[in-house]
């Protein structure tokens, strides 16, 4: 907020020195948004891995510009044309500046109390740890403790934590520092009373229905002829259905038919549950262009409309699959406590799942994304999608 008046006070300056023009005060009601816009999502995709890269940060603003601007020339409001460059200019200089700023002096100093924590649970650029050897702060001014709060300490540990938490330095809990750190829920410390945790907000979900509609709806006319092309596409590179139809276990461990756009021979597409990779050998050429830019999952925003899936979500699995992860994975079925997605937390930051292990921790990024469901978390998924989507590379 504090860069945001910084901005709008430059502005207010910059506007005495302008000619007169009847739009100065609506023009600056346009940038206030977009300064006040732009100042929360950047914070609220901040708090999550990879949220402070300076390429979605650069994004967010864009994406925010470019928003309220297209809504301004549709209401057809009158503005001031130098001004408003002027205001944007700023913006895009004070983040640079604010950038700088964070990387050359913003790093945080955490201390780390040695009992059940290890130095390679705790590893980020931004950060600089140091494991104390006795229950003191030698000296030294930190940030925050962290401290293994499912680990018995000896009692002059547990005094020092308490007399930190006193004087005001915050005791942090070590496995909220390796979900922050990490973007995953560590099953393996997962207790059933932490489920109450992972409850996500009803409001939110709601509001995330309407929002699915609404996009899914207003995309329509750039979707439809894509998707009519691509079927064409698929109908001439090999024989065989348009469409893969598949049962997949959705919400409330409810089965549904999955709609794709068929990537592989008809002759190789089999009912029982197969992972991803095992299949790789038998994609038709097409199929495998339409599946690295994730083309073939775009029938499933018919399954958005119908209320199936959302476009954010838990990736949805055979049934066949959720049997088996029910008893091999600690809390599997808990994932279905909200929509499946066509993307989602676990597709952009892990892959494809190709053995149990792999799904434990694809499982421990949906959990995180339950866990952290808001408004934030979604952009940056729809950001790292759109990544995915325009070069090819990246988790799916």
């Amino acid at each position: 907020m504090a860069i945001s008046t910084l901005v709008l006070g430059s502005q207010f300056l910059a506007y005495q020195s302008l000619p007169e023009d009847r739009n100065q005060l609506a023009t600056l009601m346009i940038l206030f948004f977009i300064y006040v816009a732009n100042t929360f999502l950047g914070s609220q995709i901040a708090k999550f891995p990879g949220g402070k890269a300076p390429g979605y940060s650069l994004t967010v603003t864009m994406t925010i510009i470019g928003t309220i601007l297209t809504l301004v020339l549709v209401a057809r409001t009158g503005y001031a044309r130098t001004s408003l460059v002027i205001g944007v200019a700023l913006i895009f200089f004070i983040k640079y500046f604010a950038y700088l700023i964070s990387k050359r002096f913003r790093h945080l100093k955490l201390a780390v109390v040695p009992y059940g924590i290890t130095q390679k649970d705790t590893t980020s650029s931004n950060i600089h740890w140091r494991t104390l050897v006795s229950p003191s702060f030698q000296g030294c001014r930190f940030d925050g403790v962290i401290v293994d709060m499912d680990t018995d300490l000896p009692p002059e540990w547990v005094r020092f934590i308490s007399h930190a938490s006193i004087s005001g330095i915050p005791v942090i809990n070590a496995r909220k520092v390796q979900e922050e750190l990490g973007g995953k829920v560590d099953l393996d410390t997962l207790r059933t009373s932490d489920l109450e945790s992972l409850q996500p907000s009803p409001a939110y979900l709601s509001m995330k229905r309407v929002i699915d509609t609404v996009v899914v709806i207003a995309l329509s006319p750039l979707i439809i002829p894509v998707c009519l092309m691509v079927a064409l596409l698929v109908k001439l590179d090999s024989k065989g259905p348009i469409l893969f139809v598949q049962k997949r276990v959705g919400q409330g461990n409810r089965v549904f038919s999955m709609y794709k756009f068929r990537s592989m021979r008809e002759e190789s597409l089999s009912a029982e549950p197969r992972f991803a990779d095992t299949d790789s050998h038998r994609i038709t050429k097409f199929g495998s262009i339409i599946r690295k830019y994730r083309l073939d999952e775009l029938p499933q925003l018919f399954n958005v409309l119908k209320g199936d899936m959302s476009l954010i979500g838990p990736r949805p699995e055979q049934s066949g699959f959720v049997e088996q992860f029910e008893k091999d994975v600690p809390f599997y079925s808990y994932r279905h406590i909200v929509h499946p997605g066509i993307t989602g937390w676990a597709q952009v930051s892990h892959g494809y799942a190709v053995c149990t292990e792999s799904t434990k921790e694809k499982v421990e990024h949906d959990f995180y994304y339950i866990k952290n469901l808001s408004i934030g978390l979604d952009v940056l998924i729809i950001f790292k999608t759109i990544k995915t989507i325009l070069t090819g590379f990246g988790a799916k």
